[in-house]
């Protein structure tokens, strides 16, 4: 890319620096993969691949206060991503050596989430309402029913 008049690329915080590193060593690794796997497991991969890095954006710009859902998605999509590695690595499609690789990266990944998550704001249950409390029962007028016409 070419960065002229002093525009450089936005800095990107840790996690989405180590996202962007193990991506794009996914992607050399892809084209090395079976065909079937390839337009199969591999596509899927990379879409968890690339709904991980979208819920890292959406963490990184939203406000404190809400970030830990967009962080808990993240974290279930980097499990689910390391399981998908696995299964790929097991059926024969990348080798060894690929394997270790991403799996170290992807599993740094989510200490790293796992991290963020604990720095974020506990959210707790406002005092005014009570969690289990059921509502104080009314009575319902039964008019007319008991009596002769």
């Amino acid at each position: 890319m070419n960065y002229e008049s002093g525009s450089y690329p936005p800095k990107l915080s840790g996690i989405a620096a180590k996202l962007l590193a193990v991506y794009s060593e996914w992607q050399q690794y892809m084209h090395s993969i079976t065909k079937t796997l390839r337009y199969s497991l591999a596509i899927h991969i990379d879409q968890i691949f690339v709904e991980i890095v979208s819920l890292t954006a959406e963490a990184q710009f939203s406000s404190r206060e809400i970030r830990v859902n967009p962080i808990n998605q993240a974290i279930i999509k980097n499990d689910t991503l390391k399981f998908m590695l696995y299964t790929i690595f097991e059926l024969k499609g990348i080798d060894n050596k690929k394997f270790l690789s991403l799996s170290v990266k992807t599993e740094e990944i989510g200490r790293m989430l796992y991290g963020w998550k604990n720095q974020c704001p506990k959210i707790e249950p406002r005092p005014d309402k009570k969690i289990n409390e059921t509502p104080p029962r009314t009575k319902v007028a039964t008019a007319g029913k008991n009596e002769k016409e």
